[in-house]
């Protein structure tokens, strides 16, 4: 376990240097591509898939992958059916028109092998640049027993920069010799987490307070020490190879962490100096899994949440919120509410809707039905409101084929002909038995109104 409270001793000398050095990267891209124009309110908006991992092997084993060849579970780990699975995988999320897709970048053959598979099929790439454990010093890494945290982890404020520039920056160049582009950057993945940077509190601590805010300004500055350097290193780098490529922050996993973002544009350096490091970024991430019990739930959790982001995000009329994982189902997993698509009509147990809410005349819903209403009553009316506007720019449906077995969905009946077994929770985009797409989903997801 992590004191949260660390930052409130006085600064390292280390801690000095790696202040340093990014404020000196921040002032370079400065320098050579000034602040992003503002985009307009009314911008089409574009939607996408995340399909995450795709470029590693383990990650395309049953139940997520059809049961059906080339995904047979006797012989999925061969390397060719694993490339055969990774084709069926992104010809089936081209089926469903989406502008762009989102996963992890890394510069080896799999990955350069990804994108282009993802531009062969007309879509834009959206990459997330992360972390590794090659970029840090001997001692940094907090154990499983020492964090709680399955994978272990590691604080952000202790990475070495040089390493970690010197890794991504062979992979961005592995990219660009095979003649690839990347259209965008998002600049880790849900780091506001501990698990996936100790500078924050655990998830105890945020359960404590229900999840609203309550960070000290202390706990603000041990997160700021590590994203601020971590963010401009990743923005100097990158613009070595792509620099017209968009980059965005971390999506947040809790909207309540949204004023970490606040705080990058008032970083005080060692000599009192002031660096704005929004200024470096093209957009803010954000994370949505609503409680869906009923779609006026899913619509006021999701409204909530974006309007509390925007209010925090510097600049964000110029810098438009990225969407980059919404589900309406996923919270179900892990926030101990039954299962939210398991009743019929009637609102009893037996079929594959959520439950009406009577007082706002949103009936009971399908999950096609649920993201056709997020798309419209939640990101087009705040897109579109006259009096306070929220800048939204993409929306990606997490994921493509998201769903497994769980008790939570024994009383599941689906409206179209499947062979699963009974108690298998879907909330992605196919029937998983067969490989087909859900029916409307696929078309709700593009932004389809019907």
């Amino acid at each position: 376990m992590i004191d949260p409270t660390k930052s409130e001793r006085p600064v390292k000398p280390r801690a000095r240097r790696t202040t340093a050095v990014a404020a000196l990267c921040a002032l370079a891209v400065f320098a050579k591509v000034g602040v992003a124009a503002a985009p307009a309110l009314d911008a089409q908006l574009e939607f996408g898939v995340d399909r995450s991992n795709m470029g590693t092997q383990w990650t395309l084993g049953w139940p997520q992958e059809p049961k059906v060849s080339p995904f047979l579970a006797a012989d999925y780990n061969k390397p060719g059916n694993f490339e055969a699975r990774r084709i069926a995988v992104m010809d089936g999320i081209a089926r469903v028109h989406a502008r762009w897709f989102r996963d992890g970048f890394g510069g080896s053959d799999l990955s350069v092998d990804l994108l282009k598979l993802v531009h062969a099929r007309g879509m834009k790439m959206l990459a997330i640049v992360g972390h590794a454990a090659s970029d840090f010093p001997p001692g940094a890494y907090l154990s499983k027993a020492q964090s709680g945290c399955q994978w272990g982890t590691y604080p952000l404020s202790k990475i070495n920069l040089a390493a970690y520039q010197k890794r991504i920056e062979a992979e961005l160049a592995a990219v660009r010799a095979a003649g690839e582009t990347v259209e965008a950057f998002e600049i880790g993945n849900e780091l506001d987490l501990y698990c996936n940077d100790a500078d924050n509190p655990t998830g105890a601590e945020w359960a404590k307070h229900q999840w609203k805010w309550f960070l000290s300004d202390a706990q603000v500055q041990t997160f700021v020490s590590g994203y601020a350097p971590f963010l401009a290193a990743s923005v100097a780098s990158i613009r070595k190879y792509f620099p017209l490529a968009q980059i965005i922050t971390y999506g947040n996993s809790m909207p309540a962490s949204a004023p970490l973002m606040e705080a990058l544009a008032t970083v005080r350096d060692s000599d009192g100096k002031i660096t704005d490091y929004t200024r470096l970024i093209d957009g803010y991430g954000s994370h949505l899994y609503p409680t869906s019990t009923t779609t006026l739930n899913m619509v006021q959790d999701a409204t909530d949440s974006l309007r509390y982001e925007a209010t925090h995000y510097p600049h964000v009329r110029q810098k438009p919120i990225w969407i980059t994982e919404w589900n309406p189902a996923g919270s179900s997993w892990w926030n101990g509410q039954p299962w939210y698509f398991q009743f019929d009509a009637h609102g009893q147990p037996g079929g594959d809707l959520n439950k009406a809410d009577a007082s706002s005349g949103y009936k009971a819903m399908d999950l096609a039905g649920a993201i056709r209403v997020f798309n419209h009553d939640v990101v087009e009316a705040l897109r579109s409101s006259a009096a306070a506007p929220v800048n939204i720019s993409l929306v990606f449906y997490y994921s493509y084929d998201s769903g497994g077995p769980s008790s939570k969905c024994d009383h599941v009946k689906y409206s179209w002909p499947t062979s699963l077994p009974s108690g298998f929770c879907i909330d992605g985009m196919i029937d998983p038995s067969t490989g087909d797409l859900l029916p409307g989903v696929a078309a709700a997801v593009a932004g389809a109104a019907h």
